[in-house]
């Protein structure tokens, strides 16, 4: 097994609600360009980690330990895996500079990447459209998720939004990915911090 962090980046629609952030670390089947060459996750890539209650994900702002955002373990993040991607969620900012900072720059747009860290675990050479693609079918860990400046590479489609937990619904456990956000916002009134 590849015990190397991983970083994977997906491009992204964002939108705000409120002080949520929520959006999709990772889009499944969707093949991404990367360093180590084309990669993509299975729709089941995340299910072990999910089902593990001891899994503690956090999300970090641009995988900055110092800007922590959220933690599963603490009730900040949720992450479960939908349709389309492994779905992430973090009910309300912190009330902290890079908090409100986050929010800020993710409903005006400027803050438009996503990132999952992670370490890889099992994995299968597929062709895809004619390129060979490491496929992920059960990721060893999932450390980190959030939002960055420079994505690492380039994707697909997903979503990140600030919306609430009733949208999102109940957690399952967490895991990590980097994310390319394109922003699509929708930005209620705040209040000043």
């Amino acid at each position: 097994m590849n015990t190397t962090m991983r970083l994977f980046t997906i491009k992204l629609r964002a939108e705000m609600d409120g002080n949520g952030l929520t959006g999709i670390a990772s889009v499944f089947g969707q093949v991404a360009d990367t360093d180590d060459g084309p990669e993509m996750f299975d729709a089941g890539a995340f299910d072990r980690l999910l089902s593990d209650p001891d899994n503690d994900t956090v999300s970090l702002f641009n995988h900055n330990p110092d800007y922590l955002l959220g933690r599963q373990s603490a009730g900040t993040l949720q992450v479960r895996a939908g349709a389309e991607g492994l779905h992430f969620h973090i009910p309300d900012l912190p009330d902290t500079q890079w908090g409100h900072d986050v929010g800020v720059l993710v409903a005006r747009g400027d803050l438009n990447g996503g990132s999952v860290g992670f370490m890889p675990g099992e994995s299968e050479l597929r062709s895809v459209d004619g390129l060979r693609v490491r496929a992920h079918t059960d990721v060893a860990r999932l450390r980190d998720l959030g939002p960055v400046t420079f994505p690492a590479y380039h994707g697909t489609n997903g979503s990140m939004a600030m919306r609430s937990l009733t949208e999102f619904g109940r957690p399952t456990t967490a895991r990590s990915q980097l994310i390319r956000a394109r922003a699509r916002v929708m930005l209620p009134e705040r209040s000043p911090r």
